[in-house]
C-alpha cells in the first residue's frame, strides 16, 4: 500500500489537473470529457515549465477497473437476439479488417509512419484499450502521439459530426445522458469486490503469456462473463467512473509531453482525414447490409461508425434505434481489436 501512497503523491498534480479537464470537458459537452479533458489540459499543461507526471504503479490497476466498467454493458438480451445478426457480425469484421488496412496504408505511406505505429493507429475503435497498450509498447513521446492524437481525433469528430447527419437525416431529438444509479447494499459492494478479483487472477494468467493490456481484457472477458449471464448486475456508479477516466487521461497526457505544437497540429489533421475515410467505410458496409440484408441503414452506419460507444448508444435511444444492436456491434469491434493487438504485435516485430 506504501508503494501505491508514493505513486499518488507522485501523480497528484496530473490527477488534480484531469479533474480540472475533465469538469471543463463536461461543461463544453466534450466526446468522453473526463477521459479527453483530463488528457488534453494534461496536454497543454505540459507545454508550460509546470512538471507533471504520472507513475505507472497506479496505471495498471486503472485499466483493471476500465475493463469491469466497460464489461458492465453486457446482459443475457445479448444471448437472444445475437443469432439475429450474424450477418452483420460478418461485415462489422470485415468492415474493421478493411478500414485498418487502409488507414493503415495511410499512414504508412504519407506520414511515414512506422508500421507497427501506422496499424495501431489505424485501428478503428478501442480507443481506451489502445490508449492503454501504447503507454507500453510506444518507445518514445513521438510514437505515442503518433497513435494516441490521431485516435482521439477520430473519437472527437466522428462523435461531433454524427449527429449533425441524423439532424440532417431523421430530424433533432434531444440527446440526454444516462447513468447508473446502484443500491449501495453490502451485496453490491461484495458483487463488485469479487469482480476486480477474478478480473485480477485473469490479468495474472493473461500476463504469463505477455499479452498487451492485460489488465482490461482480462476484465472485460472475466467480468463480462458474469455480467452477461447476470450473475451479478453490480456497476461502478458514475462518478467512479469518471475518476477512473480522469486518471487514464491523465497518464496518458503525460506521456504526450514532449511533443511539439507542430506535430499535434500534424498528427490531428491527418487524424481527421482518416475520420472521413473510417466513415465512408462504415457507411459503404451499412449500404450494402440495407441493400442486401434488408438491415436499416441509420441503425448499420451508427453501429459502424467508429465514435465513442457511450456517445453513440446515446445517439440511438434519441432516434429510437435498437441500442443493443448498436452496442453489440461495437463491443464486437472492440473485441475483435483486442485480441489481434497481440497477433498484430507479434506478426510486426517479427517482420
Amino acid at each position: 500500500m506504501k508503494a501505491y501512497y508514493l505513486a499518488l503523491k507522485k501523480s497528484y498534480k496530473s490527477i488534480i489537473i484531469g479533474i480540472i479537464g475533465g469538469y471543463i470537458g463536461s461543461l463544453i459537452k466534450l466526446p468522453l470529457p473526463w477521459l479527453l479533458g483530463a488528457l488534453l489540459l494534461n496536454l497543454l499543461v505540459s507545454f508550460s515549465s509546470y512538471k507533471i507526471t504520472f507513475d505507472k504503479k497506479i496505471f495498471l490497476p486503472v485499466l483493471l477497473i476500465i475493463g469491469v466498467i466497460l464489461a458492465g454493458s453486457f446482459n443475457i438480451t445479448l444471448l437472444y437476439k445475437v443469432h439475429l445478426w450474424i450477418y452483420s457480425s460478418i461485415a462489422m469484421i470485415i468492415c474493421t479488417i478493411v478500414g485498418t488496412i487502409v488507414v493503415a496504408l495511410y499512414f504508412n505511406k504519407i506520414c511515414k509512419f512506422n508500421k507497427l505505429i501506422s496499424t495501431l493507429a489505424a485501428l478503428p475503435g478501442a480507443f481506451v484499450v489502445i490508449a492503454g497498450a501504447i503507454n507500453d509498447i510506444a518507445k518514445t513521446e513521438k510514437e505515442s502521439g503518433q497513435v494516441i492524437i490521431p485516435q482521439a481525433t477520430r473519437v472527437l469528430f466522428i462523435v461531433l459530426f454524427l449527429p449533425f447527419i441524423f439532424v440532417t437525416q431523421i430530424g433533432y431529438q434531444e440527446i440526454d445522458s444516462f447513468g447508473n444509479t446502484p443500491t449501495f447494499d453490502l451485496r453490491y459492494f461484495c458483487e463488485l469486490i469479487f469482480l476486480i478479483v477474478v478480473s485480477l487472477i485473469g490479468t495474472k494468467i493473461l500476463e504469463k503469456f505477455k499479452i498487451p493490456s492485460a489488465p482490461i481484457l482480462a476484465a472485460m472477458i472475466v467480468a463480462g462473463f458474469f455480467y452477461t449471464f447476470e450473475f451479478t448486475t453490480a456497476k461502478f456508479p458514475d462518478v467512479f467512473i469518471n475518476v477512473a477516466f480522469v486518471f487514464l487521461g491523465s497518464a496518458i497526457g503525460c506521456r504526450l509531453s514532449g511533443l511539439a505544437p507542430k506535430e499535434i497540429l500534424f498528427y490531428s489533421f491527418h487524424g481527421a482525414i482518416i475520420s472521413v475515410i473510417l466513415l465512408a467505410i462504415a457507411a459503404f458496409f451499412a449500404y450494402l447490409l440495407n441493400v442486401f440484408l434488408g438491415f436499416d441503414f441509420m441503425a448499420a452506419f451508427l453501429s459502424f461508425a467508429p465514435g465513442g460507444l457511450h456517445e453513440m448508444v446515446v445517439i440511438s435511444v434519441a432516434y429510437n434505434i435498437d441500442p443493443l444492436f448498436v452496442t453489440y456491434h461495437h463491443f464486437l469491434r472492440i473485441f475483435f481489436i483486442i485480441f489481434s493487438i497481440p497477433f498484430i504485435l507479434k506478426i510486426i516485430k517479427r517482420d
